[in-house]
């Protein structure tokens, strides 16, 4: 189901260019009717890395040497450093923080021109994200910005228009550095439209909707903010409908506006008999789509996917959708898309979701920013469950991040709070609204004082949802503050669970971050108890920066992680590249997802990455040095530790086909076991036994020899042609038998080729100390594996053939077709 607004465009696209002006300019022409636009304008703008002076990057001509041209989204800290092949460098000012990459100030630039004929009320330039500290720039003037580099920020431009030519648009950027404990990225990394009104119009986020539920039907409340136009009609009415998703017309009304009154709040109401509900892992959308008509003509429309369903959260039973109890099997998660840095291409976040589901969660916590739409979008679509995270910070600074959210908290506080909720409001998706993360001054009369405004806001903007907090302190410390919430996150304080039950009976409680490590002994609290709705394990998904947590933990009285070349946090359920590390496998047994209900690991016998680790670290998120292969030259005969997690009540385990004993897995042994085997290559194999002897799964790993070929698999074999559109593209390592490559001295470098409707945007591996630039089309595996991201060229179809070769391999190819897809 797409989520782009269908609305009628009468405009035509002019593509100018010359020699002396190489802008690409949308044009809209003016029509004899009126009517209103809506439309991306994420291509072909300019871009400059470092400061200008300002007329130089307001003005309107531009010099080849200044200006590059790219599209949106953009994110210039991922992309190679000037005279490198890498974005990271050891002098990076933010350090491991970031993962040693680059901020800095950036520009951008764009001409719209428009045709004297049109005259507009109003046009909205609208920013999904900007990070950081944004200006924005019309024909020399400044008209706006935002600080803040997660929230969305709209402008109406009218005012500043050039009706009579030429319109340059600007927008500053300045990643200052000190601002963030995870890589956040740099740039216009989320996309931009503009609106063009020339009458009544709704507002961007509008409706807002919610639903009620009953027994053969569903009540769906609208709240519609409309501007009208002063322009003089006989007749204005706001109709609305609703869809199911065959397009068919369940439900509708008609409402008159007001002619005198310029802003108006509407509420309608509607019923949809026999309603479908969305629920997690079976949503149901429906479509809501509003229309403003003057004199008998549309001039405006605007539609919205939404999901009828109810929540709940009550002291005994717990979290409650549609009635049914559910516990959240939860991740934390950061923005970045790793090999595209932080931008938030649509199919990227649609991945990301799927392989979040596949992988046995069934809910995200945003840590510690609003996510973007299109992973909302996705959310929706998909049936996974998001408490969305606000802030990491309020009215005081985080170590020495200086110019952290604190730096424009009380300024900028309930803008970007309220832009924030109205902007997502109406996702089924979302359950909770967290206002803040391991706030410094949670235990404080400031904290408590403050957390009072901000739950006051969001309960006025959305009271069908709680506000939450992520507190790494509770007890008597914070009560002050968190007294306030009913649903309260706990930051590795599951300690205190019961002891706060007691002190607050009606409160519910949640893990919003837990160690990986200790997946077991958290899980109980959430089984046992019903007023423990959940655990979001630290993290789920690797990501950029906060470099080596996973591996060297922090060092003692917080003082640093691994220097450089580390780069990624390490820590993930996940890895960057999204497959599966051996802790998820064990939530697949952990948390009965029905999925692979047998695995085996082997322990390194050896430190597999350096620097080795030292005990006097805090290693909470360090997890054991475990791999899925039987590949070890040189450990011949020697022991190695091997992992079994296990959903059966007995497991056996062979090598070459000699069984080493039968063990029990239960809950009394955590659904895991180990052995310890002689290393001889072959075949080491797990099977699980039911309760009556019965073979009910196998898992098999096979020592592998060096490579000497290469398997390419895609994801999915097919394109749209729209210049946004990805594939990521697997390159697997195997040996003459057709064997996994997994061994780390076993690695190759790989050339990668696209040519056809695609280009290669992106390619890297999920190595954590690696500084491998992406922007490239020949690099390192890392235990085997190389990901490719292709993109799909704009209006061009066709076949897109991928190929990837080595010295010495059998090279290999996969071919993809990009064509308009209904």
């Amino acid at each position: 189901m797409k989520f782009a607004r269908k609305i009628r465009l009468k405009t035509w696209v002019n593509w100018l260019a010359s020699k002396f002006i190489i802008y690409i300019f949308t044009c809209f022409t003016a029509q004899a009717s009126v009517e209103n636009i809506q439309q991306e304008i994420n291509e072909n703008w300019y871009f400059h890395k470092g400061d200008l002076k300002l007329l130089a990057a307001t003005s309107s001509e531009n010099q080849e040497k200044l200006w590059r041209k790219i599209n949106i989204p953009h994110d210039w800290s991922i992309e190679n450093l000037a005279a490198s092949q890498s974005p990271f460098t050891p002098n990076s000012i933010d350090a491991y923080d970031t993962g040693y990459v680059v901020g800095g100030i950036g520009w951008y630039k764009k001409n719209i021109p428009l045709n004297e004929l049109a005259k507009f009320e109003s046009v909205m330039l609208h920013f999904g994200g900007v990070y950081l500290n944004s200006e924005v720039y019309l024909n020399g003037q400044l008209i706006g910005g935002q600080h803040n580099g997660y929230t969305a920020f709209e402008i109406n431009i009218e005012p500043y228009l050039n009706y009579q030519g030429d319109n340059t648009l600007a927008v500053k950027v300045n990643n200052n550095h000190l601002n963030s404990r995870w890589y956040s990225g740099s740039g216009i990394y989320r996309p931009i439209s503009i609106h063009f009104h020339q009458s009544s119009y709704q507002k961007t986020d509008s409706p807002f909707i919610t639903t009620e539920v009953f027994d053969n039907s569903a009540k769906v409340n609208l709240l519609s903010e409309v501007i009208v136009s002063q322009r003089k009609v006989n007749s204005r009415i706001l109709k609305t409908e609703i869809f199911d998703t065959e397009s068919n017309l369940v439900s509708f009304q008609q409402q008159k506006l007001k002619a005198q009154v310029k802003q108006q709040n509407l509420k309608i109401e509607l019923i949809i008999n026999q309603a479908k509900l969305w629920q997690p892992g079976k949503p149901y959308l429906y479509l809501a789509k509003q229309s403003i008509i003057e004199d008998g003509q549309i001039i405006h429309s605007q539609t919205r996917h939404f999901g009828i369903r109810t929540l709940n959260f009550d002291p005994e039973q717990g979290l409650l959708i549609n009635n049914n109890p559910i516990k959240l099997k939860g991740m934390n998660l950061h923005h970045d898309n790793y090999l595209l840095g932080a931008a938030a291409y649509q199919a990227a976040e649609e991945r990301k979701v799927r392989i979040i589901l596949d992988a046995g969660f069934n809910a995200v916590r945003t840590s510690h920013n609003p996510p973007s739409k299109a992973f909302l979008n996705a959310a929706d679509q998909q049936g996974l469950l998001v408490i969305s995270e606000a802030f990491d910070a309020w009215n005081q600074q985080k170590w020495d991040h200086k110019n952290d959210y604190s730096s424009r908290f009380i300024q900028d506080w309930q803008t970007d709070l309220t832009n924030f909720i109205k902007r997502d409001r109406s996702h089924p998706s979302i359950i909770m609204w967290s206002i803040g993360n391991e706030i410094p001054e949670q235990t404080s009369d400031l904290g408590a004082k403050t957390a009072k405004k901000l739950i006051q806001v969001v309960n006025k903007l959305d009271p069908s949802r709680p506000a939450t907090i992520g507190a790494n302190t509770s007890d008597t410390w914070s009560d002050k503050l968190l007294s306030q919430f009913s649903v309260v996150g706990y930051n590795y304080q599951e300690f205190n669970y019961l002891k706060d039950r007691e002190r607050f009976p009606n409160r519910l409680m949640y893990g919003s971050e837990t160690y990986s490590n200790r997946a077991f002994e958290y899980w109980q609290y959430v089984e046992k108890y019903p007023f423990i709705i959940g655990d979001f394990v630290w993290t789920g998904w690797d990501y950029i920066g906060e470099a080596s947590i996973g591996w060297t933990g922090y060092a003692p009285e917080w003082k640093g992680l691994a220097p450089f070349p580390w780069t990624l946090a390490y820590c993930g359920e996940l890895d960057v590249l999204g497959n599966k590390r051996p802790s998820a496998y064990y939530r697949d047994v952990l948390w009965k997802t029905g999925k692979n209900k047998i695995s085996a690991f082997i322990e390194s016998p050896f430190p597999s990455l350096q620097p080795a680790q030292n005990p006097d670290w805090y290693l909470h998120w360090v997890q054991p040095d475990l791999h899925p292969s039987w590949t070890w030259p040189g450990q011949e005969n020697k022991a190695l530790n091997v992992l079994v997690y296990s959903a059966y009540p007995e497991v056996e385990l062979f090598l070459n086909g000699q069984s080493l004993g039968k063990k029990a897995t239960s809950k009394a042994t955590e659904y895991k076991t180990s052995y310890s085997v002689p290393y001889q290559a072959g075949l080491l194999e797990a099977i699980g036994y039911d309760s009556a002897g019965n073979t009910q799964g196998r898992w098999q790993l096979k020592t592998s020899q060096q490579a000497k070929k290469i398997s390419l698999s895609a994801e999915k074999l097919n394109l749209t042609p729209d210049g946004r559109d990805l594939v990521y593209i697997t390159a697997q390592l195997l040996d003459e038998n057709d064997h996994t490559v997994y061994y780390w001295d076993y690695d190759l470098e790989l050339n990668l080729s696209v040519s056809g409707a695609g280009e290669l945007i992106a390619l890297g591996n999920a190595n954590p100390a690696s500084v491998e630039g992406f922007q490239v089309n020949q690099r390192n595996t890392f235990r085997g594996k190389l990901v490719a991201v292709v993109k799909s060229l704009k209006n061009q179809i066709g076949q897109v053939t991928v190929s990837a070769t080595a010295k010495g391999l059998k090279p290999a190819e996969v071919i993809l077709t990009s064509f308009q897809q209904e």
